[in-house]
């Protein structure tokens, strides 16, 4: 299992914009993703974790990994984590 680093990400989201910041952080996660920087299997931080990466709150992220779970890129799996989905 691999883990997503920790870095900081505040700067990837404009706070300012018509852009809702869950669509954003989505957008953010999802082009990492995408471009195969994560991994399938790739375990993503906490809610708390990536909160505090994006500089956003905890509701913000809930809302993004939903965002992404319904788009098919992550699957939850209750009392493990979140993951990134294997290549369909």
């Amino acid at each position: 299992m691999i883990v997503m680093a920790l870095d900081d990400r505040s700067a990837r989201i404009n706070h300012g914009s018509a852009v809702p910041l869950p669509v954003q952080v989505a957008a953010d996660i999802e082009t990492d993703i995408d471009a195969g920087k994560l991994a399938p299997d790739t375990r993503l931080p906490s809610e708390a974790e990536l909160s505090a990466q994006y500089g956003v709150a905890r509701v913000t992220i809930r809302r993004a990994i939903e965002q992404l779970r319904d788009r098919g890129k992550v699957v939850t799996v209750h009392g493990r984590g979140t993951f990134v989905a294997p290549v369909a």
